[in-house]
């Protein structure tokens, strides 16, 4: 009995009934949503900390939207994150004190009816920066420009075509959606400036793909963006990008439609970056074969 006791002590969640835990957890649940609200309003109203989450985006491309505006309002300096037992499969030890980076994680369920729903649980992650991890990941994969231009068109979701005119002359590349087609420029010797456009351009591209319908002026802002995600993902400079510039439509947006155009965007640039890896992986296998000969 007495053991009992100091486990319930020990342990207040053991002391509460189901009611109670219920909500305890419905709670923890409602305070995450809010951050994720108060996030997506704070960073859409002010271009620095809109490009800092950019620039968490852009790390965690596997990550949602929602779970990217998690991270930025948690640890914006985050890298690499994994929950306690992935650390401790690795031999990684947390810090002590070490305050944890709350997520959400999609849990299926099954609905009366036989069908499959999913629910949200939190999910409380550590950055190796609170670990005793000496191994630090690179935040960016530094590719060559020239290399990159390759990989990239390479792995372009529609036709690409060479061109010696592009509608807008200041651009090396351009995506028109009426022919699927995305030319670019002949003979342009700036490979930074290259990457630079096709890199919007594929975003172009893949918001087409992504989209029901699609409008080459409204899209322009998720473009731009994207665009310098995977630039800040490659190491390409990402200083051309008006990123800065937001939208007042978007300042004005309810905070579940910000999240809905943050998606957009992190889906798109995954998207391509998926192809881009898939795109090296293969050339890597080609080149590892040809030395093996």
């Amino acid at each position: 009995m007495t053991n009992d006791f100091n486990a319930k002590k020990n342990n207040p969640s053991l002391q509460l009934s189901k009611e109670e835990y219920a909500q305890k957890k419905k709670a923890e649940k409602d305070a995450i949503y809010k951050l994720i609200d108060d996030t997506a309003k704070q960073v859409i109203n002010d271009p620095t900390k809109f490009v800092a989450f950019l620039d968490t985006q852009s790390k965690f491309d596997r990550y949602s939207a929602t779970n990217a505006l998690l991270i930025y309002a948690q640890n914006p300096g985050a890298i690499q994150l994994k929950d306690f037992n992935d650390w401790t499969k690795d031999n990684v030890k947390i810090k002590k004190g070490a305050k944890s980076i709350n997520i959400l994680e999609p849990i299926e369920y099954a609905r009366k009816d036989g069908s499959t729903g999913i629910s949200y649980n939190i999910k409380k992650m550590f950055d190796v920066s609170q670990t005793n991890s000496k191994r630090q990941p690179s935040v960016t994969i530094d590719r060559d420009p020239k290399e990159l231009i390759t990989v990239m068109l390479d792995s372009s979701p529609v036709t690409v075509e060479a061109s010696d005119e592009l509608p807008y002359p200041s651009t090396a590349a351009y995506y028109d959606n009426n022919a699927q087609k995305l030319y670019v420029k002949r003979n342009v010797g700036d490979s930074v400036m290259v990457c630079q456009s096709i890199a919007s351009e594929l975003a172009h591209a893949q918001i087409s793909i992504n989209s029901d319908s699609y409008s080459r002026s409204d899209s322009a802002f998720a473009a731009t963006c994207i665009g310098y995600m995977l630039c800040k993902k490659y190491g390409v400079d990402t200083k051309s990008f008006a990123v800065d510039r937001i939208p007042d439509s978007l300042k004005n947006a309810e905070a579940k439609d910000i999240r809905k155009e943050l998606s957009k965007m992190r889906n798109a640039m995954a998207e391509i970056h998926s192809g881009v890896s898939d795109e090296l992986y293969k050339k890597k296998q080609e080149r590892n074969k040809g030395y093996e000969r």
